[in-house]
């Protein structure tokens, strides 16, 4: 059976949670400093550009369309964009990671919890992370022509990139 790109994210819990623009990013291990010296990141970044959710035990979490929805205060703004904050996704984001950290604009997990426990993917791009307390993230590519995710530690040449033509990089 071939080698599981993901299988060294087993042990490491997700630390980091942030978006560029609606892109999902995703970083895994102890939090350090970026090596250009502005913000952080994990031994291992997952980035996403499909669609994805965390579920919990008996329920969805959060999910890429989360993004879109307005959650308060109050009545949504004619001129709202997910870019000025309050979406439903950074509600819950902050209710399942932790901290948000204003100055990376990211969600840190400093805590012991939401760890990997099993990861796979699929030859179509299906992924799914198992984490600690019942937590399953899961990436459904829905294309057939552009970049789905992307994996890869911080720093490195190597990046595993799953495209919706199943073309590999």
């Amino acid at each position: 059976m071939p080698r599981n790109e993901l299988d060294v994210l087993i042990g490491l819990r997700l630390s980091i949670v942030r978006r560029a623009a609606d892109m999902l990013v995703m970083h895994f291990g102890d939090i350090r400093p970026h090596s250009s010296g502005e913000g952080t990141t994990g031994a291992y970044a997952l980035h996403v550009q499909c669609p994805w959710r965390i579920d919990g035990l008996i329920e969805t979490i959060t999910g890429s369309g989360d993004l879109w929805v307005y959650a308060g205060p109050g009545e949504r703004p004619a001129n709202w964009s997910y870019e000025h904050g309050l979406s439903l996704q950074d509600q819950k984001f902050g209710e399942l990671v932790g901290r948000y950290d204003r100055s990376t604009r990211s969600w840190l997990n400093e805590a012991d919890r939401l760890v990997v426990m099993a990861v796979a993917h699929t030859h179509t791009g299906d992924a799914r992370i198992e984490l600690t307390g019942d937590h399953l993230i899961r990436i459904f590519p829905d294309g057939s022509a552009h970049e789905a995710w992307r994996f890869f530690a911080p720093g490195a040449d190597c990046h595993f990139v799953f495209r919706g033509d199943n073309e590999k990089g």
